[in-house]
């Protein structure tokens, strides 16, 4: 046997001071059985305030996240006007006339189309022929038309913007009846 194992007769020892140690006079029984009661409610109430730590944790983080998409959303609306008037415009003019100014809104338009891209922001083109989506487009009128099925799209008059999965504006359309 090596110096580290201990001999039969201190392992018999061991054992009677371990059985002596948790023996436990009737009077105290009561003692340790509150205590122990004392100490299973509060680590109860620890873990619930810890689960309730947890979930106020989560719910600020979701307050902060939802103010700061709906600010997001806010700017994006106004950018969007912006942008609009710029669409306005450019469907007005000819190559003819003005073109240096005409360079520079197209200049100005691409530059802020590419910054809403930068933030999440994307135009909502729609194709004629596409099929109404209410989340999508909002119908600014119903016409009759033998070149597109109900329901579906016949002209785009004004683009969308989304942000992430969220409209900002639906995209405003005309559809078939």
């Amino acid at each position: 046997m090596s110096d580290q194992d201990p001999q039969p007769d201190e392992q018999q020892g061991e054992e009677s001071l371990e059985a002596e140690a948790y023996e436990i006079a009737p009077e105290e029984q009561s003692l340790v059985e509150q205590l122990q009661a004392e100490r299973d409610e509060f680590e109860s109430k620890l873990l619930r305030v810890s689960a309730d730590y947890q979930n106020f944790a989560r719910r600020a983080q979701q307050n902060v996240d939802s103010a700061v998409q709906q600010k997001l959303m806010d700017i994006a609306r106004g950018l969007v006007t912006v942008m609009d008037h710029f669409d306005r415009a450019l469907e007005g003019q000819s190559k003819d006339e003005a073109t240096g100014v005409l360079q520079g809104v197209l200049m100005v338009h691409d530059e802020l189309l590419s910054t809403l891209n930068r933030y999440g922001i994307q135009r909502l083109d729609v194709e004629p022929g596409t099929e109404f989506d209410p989340n999508r487009h909002e119908a600014l009128m119903r016409q009759p038309s033998d070149q597109f099925e109900s329901n579906h799209i016949t002209m785009q008059m004004q683009p969308g913007y989304v942000l992430g999965e969220k409209i900002i504006r639906p995209a405003q359309v005309g559809v078939a009846e």
